[in-house]
């Protein structure tokens, strides 16, 4: 028996059974979206490295520059097509598919969990429920049933917002660290005697209604902005929840952002929301994406 070709950390090897099972998943996506009117387009492996890059591997090229492995699909698309979209009409709906590669993942798995397949619209104010409603379509096109998943909506800067009430002062990463960790007695040894907002922050942590706690903290705004994708995943048989300090895969969402959980797996299947592109070196679009990890959707399909 021939041994396995090590390989690094993150990177995709599949065959036989597995490898056309991918395939033939992938196709199907595609071949939704397309029908939809999404453009398909193929996205760079590779880029230059710029300043505030995500950690990923990187070599120096012939030329003495230093280029990265593609870590992520969003922001790619949208530093590789936001000079196209000057002078196009809009909106813009383009769709993709492959790996990207993160020097150390989260975790191994027994299938690929770094194998996307995702969708960006340009140009759509507000896209984050459609975005989430063609997201739960691809779960349901793939053998995910509604039964089997969890949606988690939140709002980009809503810990933010959270912590700033609480703590009176803008907080800290390491204490945005401790939201996400919901250790709220290491919270409150910093925010001082202010109780109403402890209690709104340990309410709002744990996932208590936010009728409860959001006009305390002053993030009922906020959270009116979440409340469209809550229903619609309610309303499509999905249990559905208010995350107050997401770990959001990626830092450009600036409007509401979601995770759809597989029960199986205990992982994510698929993540999205809305966030800005430069056009062109003009004003910023408005634009709302999301993407599939095809790898965890089959295993909890």
């Amino acid at each position: 028996m021939i041994a396995p070709v090590p390989v690094p950390a993150g990177v995709l090897s599949l065959s036989g059974a597995a490898a056309r099972r991918q395939h033939q998943a992938e196709r199907r996506c595609l071949d939704l979206l397309q029908g939809r009117g999404f453009e398909l387009v193929y996205l760079p492996v590779l880029e230059y490295a710029g300043p505030g890059s995500a950690p990923a591997y990187r070599f120096v090229d012939p030329t003495g520059r230093v280029v990265a492995v593609r870590t992520d699909f969003t922001p790619l698309a949208a530093r590789v097509l936001g000079r196209s979209l000057q002078g196009t009409q809009l909106p813009v709906q383009v769709c993709y598919a492959g790996e990207v590669v993160r020097p150390q993942p989260t975790r191994l798995r027994r299938l690929p969990e770094l194998y996307q397949v995702g969708f960006e619209v340009y140009g759509v104010e507000g896209g984050g429920l459609g975005t989430l409603e063609l997201t739960l379509d691809l779960l349901v096109e793939l053998g995910v049933p509604p039964s089997s998943c969890l949606v988690t909506v939140s709002v980009a800067q809503l810990t933010e917002r959270i912590l700033a009430a609480v703590l009176g002062r803008s907080p800290q990463v390491g204490e945005l660290e401790l939201a996400q960790t919901r250790d709220v007695d290491a919270l409150a040894e910093r925010a001082g005697g202010n109780v109403a907002a402890l209690e709104a922050l340990e309410a709002a942590l744990w996932g208590e209604p936010a009728e409860r706690w959001a006009a305390t903290l002053g993030v009922a705004g906020e959270v009116e902005r979440a409340a469209p994708l809550l229903a619609c995943a309610r309303g499509r048989g999905l249990q559905s929840a208010l995350d107050a300090a997401p770990r959001l895969a990626g830092g450009y969402y600036e409007g509401v952002a979601f995770a759809a959980w597989g029960r199986a797996t205990r992982a994510v299947l698929a993540a999205g929301g809305e966030y800005r592109v430069e056009r062109g070196g003009q004003r910023s679009l408005p634009a709302a994406g999301a993407s599939l990890a095809l790898g965890i959707v089959l295993e909890e399909a």
